[in-house]
């Protein structure tokens, strides 16, 4: 039996040689830039929303306006990402989101900016981001072959939860220096890098597509795939009960930053930070744990943290506290959230990639801002800080309620 010291200069040397492969490397860089300033965008328009209206209320819809188009219409993007070739898809929608950047740069700039327009630019950001999120978890599967599958989703976890770091950093630098603008104008120029490496990449073309049946008889294809599936099923509910109540709270850390620490974008750049280097722990954890027992042992146990961890958070008023905390929910966030996503991935026929990779962005992407409306709605006449906790607890309760009474199994 080989020690453990080998096994793991075995895992790191398939992480290696998952770098040494183009495509997959330019990829990965191209999305790295690109997130950086997408992160950037994300602060700025949170920051954005407070001090157009100082308002936790406003905040909450503005994080949902970003995500609620995810939830309708992913599943139909899902559709057209399994009729298309997925590299044109990526450079169109891609391109868009370059251009909605720019012009909200230009608004920002002039000083044309209020909340309605902002909620105008969050729903048409939510309708370019619903297009790429399938797409984008899709080729990855397209660069490395299945037995590398696990590694490659968890490598790209570690690019975009070392981005989830940097990307606040840097807005905040540029916020606190230069205006919420240059957070804007930063993230329209990123885009440059995934469009370049998009153009250049080689993917693996699907054996097979769908016969073409119409988008909604399609879509109800790909809901019927995934309902009838147990494993994907369970995944789904789990990923919807944390996105909503446990990853919701998230989206509400510039109240937090403003109301509970009074540290305002300065204090909101720290703490995504924090949330991003626990991320990248949690990355890095994954990339070593396969797609076997520990991986779902691991999803298991992160399913229930995510809950506890952000009911801690809301009970705390302690800045240093709320870092720790942070860093703490960001390390059980990735590794429940990329632990579900490669356990999907892997059970997946490729013909019903795109349809469900639609539905898991519909859950997993989108409810963070269903869960951020609700919260700060309650939070106004609840206490911010209440709520949270109240969120954390009841999303334990529920994960641990659907593993224990279905015996869901992760393996």
């Amino acid at each position: 039996m080989d020690s453990p010291v080998a096994l793991g200069s075995q895992a790191a040397q398939r992480d290696r040689s998952l770098w040494r492969q183009r495509d997959f490397l330019l990829y990965s860089l191209g999305n790295a830039i690109s997130y950086i300033g997408s992160w950037g965008q994300r602060i700025g328009i949170g920051w954005l929303s407070w001090e157009l209206t100082q308002s936790s209320t406003w905040v909450g819809c503005i994080a949902l306006a970003q995500y609620l188009p995810l939830i309708v219409l992913s599943p139909f993007f899902g559709v057209l990402l399994d009729r298309q070739e997925r590299r044109s898809y990526a450079l169109v929608v891609n391109g868009s989101a370059a251009l909605l950047a720019a012009a909200l740069y230009e608004l920002t700039a002039r000083h044309w900016m209020n909340i309605q327009i902002l909620l105008v630019f969050a729903i048409l950001l939510g309708i370019v981001n619903s297009a790429y999120q399938a797409a984008r978890l899709a080729m990855v599967n397209d660069l490395v072959k299945p037995e590398r599958l696990g590694q490659a989703i968890a490598i790209n976890s570690i690019v975009f939860n070392l981005t989830r770091a940097l990307g606040p950093a840097v807005a905040g630098i540029l916020i606190a220096h230069q205006g919420v603008a240059a957070a804007f104008g930063a993230n329209a120029l990123s885009f440059v890098a995934i469009l370049g490496a998009l153009s250049i990449i080689d993917l693996r073309v699907p054996t097979t597509r769908p016969a073409r049946k119409g988008l909604l008889v399609e879509s109800r294809e790909g809901f019927a795939y995934a309902a009838a599936h147990p494993r994907l099923r369970g995944l789904l509910i789990l990923a919807a009960i944390t996105a909503v109540l446990g990853r919701g709270g998230l989206e509400l850390l510039p109240a937090f930053s403003a109301m509970i620490f009074n540290r305002g974008s300065t204090g909101l750049a720290e703490l995504n930070t924090a949330a991003g280097v626990g991320a990248i722990t949690g990355a890095v954890i994954l990339s070593r744990a396969g797609t076997g027992p520990l991986l779902a042992t691991l999803t298991r146990y992160a399913t229930l943290a995510v809950g506890i961890v952000l009911a801690a958070f809301g009970a705390s008023s302690n800045y240093t506290a709320g870092l720790v905390i942070m860093a703490a929910f960001g390390l059980a966030m990735v590794l429940c959230s990329v632990g579900l996503q490669t356990l999907l991935q892997s059970t997946l026929e490729d013909r019903y990639r795109g349809r469900v990779l639609g539905l898991w962005s519909a859950v997993n992407v989108a409810g963070p801002g269903v869960g951020a409306a609700l919260l700060g709605a309650l939070a106004q006449p609840a206490g911010l800080s209440a709520v949270t906790v109240v969120s954390g607890l009841l999303c334990a309760g529920l994960v641990f309620s659907v593993i224990g009474r279905s015996r869901f199994a992760l393996g």
